[in-house]
């Protein structure tokens, strides 16, 4: 698990003009917390989980900017990115993977949709669809799951991999659009990490 902290947020807003951040997996809502700094005229964050939705609920209900929703990732890109203008830049953060596991609700392996226990693919596809053309900055956690390298925190545990070998990829991301639009960049600390931002041309 790696952590919003890794990034200074504010060169990313100024950078790139985001005036939103929307992240997947509220978890205990420290990645809220650490947003709610930084001046977002909205924070969207997803949790899959009623109970950690609602404990979110009641620790940022005395900010008006945050919105934290009880759903799949899927279904809240969905419903919130139609009613976002594609000219106003969103940050993702998107780390959700493993629903409940990190809070001992549920083992690794414990969801048997692929979509759902590791939905970073429709999560980029949607994003792709709905923000045409994408000009937002998207912070990807957990790249340890798609590949190998010399992360912080080492390779990901055997009794955590639920990902088949031939799958152990990023190929979705390296392809069409993000590969007409976005830079790439890796960080191998924690447990790594993606960015996508604009490249300069699409400023």
């Amino acid at each position: 698990m790696g952590t919003r902290r890794f990034f200074n947020l504010q060169p990313l807003m100024e950078t790139y003009g985001c005036r939103y951040l929307f992240e997947t997996g509220t978890g205990i809502g420290d990645g809220v917390q650490f947003a709610s700094y930084y001046h977002f005229e909205r924070i969207w964050s997803v949790e899959i989980h009623p109970d950690i939705a609602a404990t979110a609920r009641e620790r940022f209900e005395g900010d008006d900017r945050i919105r934290i929703l009880n759903e799949t990732s899927e279904q809240a890109l969905a419903n919130v990115l139609p009613g976002v203008d594609p000219g106003k830049p969103i940050l993702f953060w998107l780390d959700a993977h493993f629903p409940g596991a990190d809070f001992g609700l549920a083992a690794y392996q414990d969801e048997p949709d692929m979509d759902r226990r590791l939905p970073l693919q429709r999560e980029l596809e949607l994003i792709a669809r709905l923000r045409r053309p994408c000009r937002d900055v998207i912070l990807i956690d957990d790249l340890r799951i798609y590949e190998d390298g010399p992360f912080e925190q080492g390779a990901m545990p055997d009794f955590a991999q639920t990902l088949p070998p031939h799958l152990r990829n990023i190929d979705f991301v390296l392809r069409r659009p993000w590969s007409e639009t976005q830079d790439l960049q890796r960080f191998h600390q924690h447990t790594g990490y993606l960015v996508l931002a604009p490249r300069r041309a699409e400023r």
